[in-house]
C-alpha cells in the first residue's frame, strides 16, 4: 500500500470520488449525479462501488468524505444538509459502515478546498486566507493562522447567509438580502430567465453583458456591488491576507474579480484599501475530490502526531 487516498466530494448536484496521489494528483476519478440516490444508504453504496472502481488494487487505506453541511472536529451526526435531505441526522458512525478496511474522515466541502489552496496553491504562504465559491450557491472556508476555523458549532464560513441588502429576492431560501439569494449562480440564472426567457441561463446573461445589453449590465453591476460589500464586511471584520474567489461563476469570468476588487477597495477603512488581495484558485474542477484526500491525510497525521504524544 502506498499513500495513495480517497476523496469524496458530495455535493447537491455531483458526487465525486477520486484516488489521489501523494502529489495531489487524481489518478483516476467516478462521478454520479447526486440525484441518482434516493437514500443514504444508496448513496454511501453507490459511492464504494465507485471507490472499487478507482481503487481496484485497494492501494489507499484511507478515505477522505467532504459533504455540503456544517462541520467540526467533535460532529457525530450530519445537520443542515439543505441541499441533501436524506443525509439529516445520519450518524458519522453508520457511514464508515458502508467502507470496512479504510480509516473515514469528514470535513466540509469547501473546508476542504479552502485547506488545499492555503497549503499548496493560490493562498500559499498566508496565514489568514479566505477561499470563497461562487457557483449554484456561495460558500467559503476560513484560514487563520493556518488552520481551518470552524467556529463554535461548526458554522464558520458559511457566508452565503450574510444579509448584504433589504432587497426582496424570491431565491432567499430563508430569508432575503442575503449573498447566496443575490449573488450565486441560481439567482444570476433566474435573473437571466426573467429577462431573456424560460431557456435562458447564466452564460447567456453574460453573453448579453458583453453585447452591453442595458439590462445585463444592470444585473451584472449590481452583482458586483453586493459582492464587494460581503467582501468589504469580511475583510473589515477578518483581516485576511489573501481572498481565494473560485466556483463556475468566476471560473468562467475570471474579469469579475478586478471589478469587485476595486469596488471593495471604496467600501474599506481608508488603510485597508491597498491591503485587499483577491486571487483566482490554483485547483480547478475536481479541487473538492482532491482536497477531501488531502484533508483525509492531515487528519490521520495529526491523530498518529496525538497518539505518540
Amino acid at each position: 500500500m502506498n499513500d495513495c487516498v480517497i476523496g469524496v466530494d458530495i455535493g447537491g448536484t455531483n458526487v465525486r470520488v477520486g484516488l489521489v496521489s501523494d502529489k495531489l494528483e487524481l489518478i483516476r476519478k467516478e462521478t454520479a449525479l447526486t440525484g441518482s440516490f434516493g437514500s443514504a444508504e444508496e448513496l454511501f453504496t453507490g459511492i464504494r462501488r465507485m471507490i472499487d472502481s478507482v481503487d481496484p488494487k485497494r492501494e489507499a487505506g484511507k478515505i477522505g468524505i467532504a459533504m455540503p453541511v456544517p462541520w467540526k472536529h467533535d460532529t457525530t451526526s450530519i445537520v443542515d444538509s439543505v441541499n441533501i435531505p436524506y443525509l439529516e441526522n445520519v450518524p458519522t458512525n453508520a457511514i464508515t459502515t458502508f467502507f470496512p478496511g479504510y480509516s473515514v474522515y469528514f470535513e466540509n466541502d469547501v473546508n476542504v478546498i479552502a485547506c488545499l489552496e492555503s497549503e499548496q496553491g493560490a493562498s500559499k504562504g498566508s496565514g489568514h486566507s479566505v477561499y470563497i465559491t461562487v457557483s449554484t450557491g456561495i460558500g467559503s472556508g476560513i484560514i487563520i493562522h493556518n488552520e481551518v476555523l470552524h467556529g463554535a458549532h461548526g458554522y464558520a464560513g458559511e457566508i452565503g447567509s450574510m444579509i448584504i441588502s433589504d432587497k426582496d429576492n424570491k431565491h432567499a431560501s430563508l430569508y432575503s438580502g442575503t449573498l447566496e439569494s443575490l449573488c450565486s449562480g441560481k439567482a444570476l440564472e433566474e435573473e437571466s430567465k426573467k429577462l431573456y426567457g424560460a431557456g435562458a441561463t447564466t452564460l447567456t446573461l453574460f453573453e448579453r453583458y458583453h453585447q452591453q445589453d442595458e439590462q445585463a449590465v444592470l444585473v451584472i453591476e449590481l452583482w458586483v456591488e453586493y459582492f464587494s460589500r460581503a467582501i468589504a464586511s469580511l475583510m473589515q471584520t477578518m483581516d485576511p491576507d489573501v481572498f481565494v474567489l473560485g466556483g463556475s461563476v468566476i471560473d468562467n469570468n475570471l474579469w469579475l474579480i478586478d471589478k469587485v476588487l476595486e469596488n471593495a477597495r471604496t467600501k474599506v477603512l481608508e488603510n485597508l484599501k491597498d491591503g485587499i488581495r483577491i486571487v483566482s484558485p490554483v485547483f480547478g474542477g475536481d479541487a473538492g475530490v482532491i482536497g477531501a484526500g488531502y484533508s483525509a491525510r492531515k487528519q490521520a497525521q495529526k491523530t498518529t502526531l496525538r497518539k505518540t504524544v
